[in-house]
């Protein structure tokens, strides 16, 4: 027996650089067949943030648009286990002044994570390459679906200091494109250190509003447990 999801996965609302091409929507798992929230997963995580100027509130779907935002925040993620397997994925997370995020751009190497994180949580999954060093200290990535706008992130993570544990919740708000919000709390658990990481990036679309270059101190949280709640 399977169970309806809770979205299609044309229903998540994003930047342009995360629509899905119709030949790509035709070769994503049926939706019912991708395990539902919560998820419970395992991870390696690299993290850093930076400032936006004004334009980047134009970001948000006018449902849940702020009057004002800080920062936005990016997440490196490497999924050793997850309810679809293991997969890489990064994605910015808009953090206005009442800290509850909004993800308008996030990218995977797993057509089943982009029919579980659409279906589930809203979340406007996109298919990216993910080119990893032996090492995962540094990785290159590239869109596949959608090519356009074009953009690409070279990410070297570098750590520093002792570990630290370090537990973090999150609260999401994603939209669906007819408008409908929903909102959603996880929360992860691991080992923190700090790290520089060097960001090497381009864009040419509105992602270019939070994709920068330049080196930033940010956290890596590695052999983290993260579990993400059902979006009500």
């Amino acid at each position: 027996m399977t169970t309806a999801a809770p979205y299609a996965v044309t229903d998540a609302a994003g930047l342009p650089e995360t629509v899905l091409p119709e030949d790509l929507v035709a070769r994503l798992p049926d939706a019912s067949s991708v395990a539902p929230a919560p998820w419970h997963t395992k991870c390696h995580v690299a993290s850093w943030l930076h400032p936006v100027d004004a334009d980047a509130l134009d970001l948000f779907p006018d449902a849940i648009r702020p009057a004002n935002l800080s920062v936005v925040a990016w997440a490196l993620v490497r999924y050793d286990d997850t309810p679809v397997g293991p997969y890489s994925e990064i994605a910015a997370t808009l953090l206005p002044d009442d800290g509850v995020g909004h993800i308008p751009f996030i990218v995977v190497d797993s057509l089943t994570s982009i029919v579980g994180g659409r279906a589930n949580w809203l979340l406007p999954k996109a298919l990216a390459d993910f080119t990893w060093s032996d090492d995962h200290g540094s990785v290159t990535i590239r869109p596949v679906a959608p090519a356009d706008p074009a953009w690409s992130a070279a990410v070297t993570v570098t750590p520093a200091g002792e570990p630290t544990p370090l537990t973090i919740p999150s609260q999401l708000r994603q939209v669906s494109t007819d408008g409908n919000v929903g909102g959603c709390e996880g929360s992860m658990a691991g080992s923190m250190r700090s790290a520089s990481i060097v960001v090497a990036a381009t864009a040419t679309g509105p992602l270019a509003a939070l994709l920068r270059s330049g080196r930033y101190d940010g956290t890596v949280l590695s052999d983290s447990e993260f579990t993400c709640g059902p979006l009500t």
